[in-house]
């Protein structure tokens, strides 16, 4: 028996010899005393077990709790053979030399040789590995950055970054020029006010099937926000 059990068990016992000390001799009242002390005793018996027990369930989630972080962060921890490729691909780059630890200080911050090389293929030969910590903690995939190359959108770091804190979609981007809009009228922060201004291409598409000829840019704006 562990020693709190114990200790639950010594505490009933001192409140029995406080509580049950009743004269035999005593008149029919002290049947009604006993009952009462028999409550006192079973609230106390189950205050002090969910009192140790709470304790122990408590400990256990505890415990629990780190296990289940440590699993994570196992799983989280590249092996040194990937970290040996990962170390070369990068020097092969121009990168500088860095020991495993600071490798996957650089993958718990999203940095993969892999998604490095991605996009300076694409054209950002000059991305620094924070650039690409930076890209991927906002979200910027290589892919929107390779479609909107391909579009024709020669786009520094932070105009990624400031396009998809905005919401702006490749693909919204592509139907749009579609539509017979120019890259110049489609410039970064005419995207952005599109989508602020919570503009879709099906309503582009829909204003110039309806007039017969392409709104403009302001025209889709203020269309949006007097039919909100």
């Amino acid at each position: 028996m562990s020693t709190k059990f114990r200790n639950l068990k010594n505490d009933l016992n001192d409140l029995e010899r406080e509580v049950g000390g009743v004269d035999e001799n005593s008149s029919s009242g002290s049947v009604t005393s006993g009952k009462t002390a028999n409550y006192i005793l079973l609230f106390a018996f189950l205050a002090t077990l969910l009192f140790y027990t709470g304790t122990r369930i408590s400990n256990f989630s505890f415990g629990l709790g780190d296990r289940f972080e440590n699993v994570v962060n196992s799983m989280n921890q590249a092996s040194p053979e990937l970290l040996d490729g990962m170390g070369e691909w990068l020097v092969e780059m121009g990168y500088p030399e860095m020991t495993h630890e600071e490798l996957q200080a650089w993958r718990d911050k999203g940095v993969t040789a892999t998604k490095t090389s991605e996009f300076r293929d694409i054209g950002y030969t000059d991305i620094t590995l924070e650039e690409v910590s930076m890209l991927d903690q906002a979200g910027v995939s290589t892919t929107f950055a390779r479609y909107m190359n391909e579009l024709g959108y020669e786009l520094s770091i932070q105009d990624l970054l400031d396009l998809e804190n905005a919401g702006v979609k490749a693909y919204f981007t592509s139907r749009m020029l579609d539509l017979g809009y120019t890259r110049e009228q489609l410039t970064k922060e005419t995207l952005i006010r599109l989508r602020k201004s919570n503009v879709t291409e099906d309503l582009a598409a829909q204003l110039k099937e309806e007039r017969g000829a392409l709104p403009t840019i302001e025209e889709l704006i203020r269309y949006r926000i007097s039919n909100q």
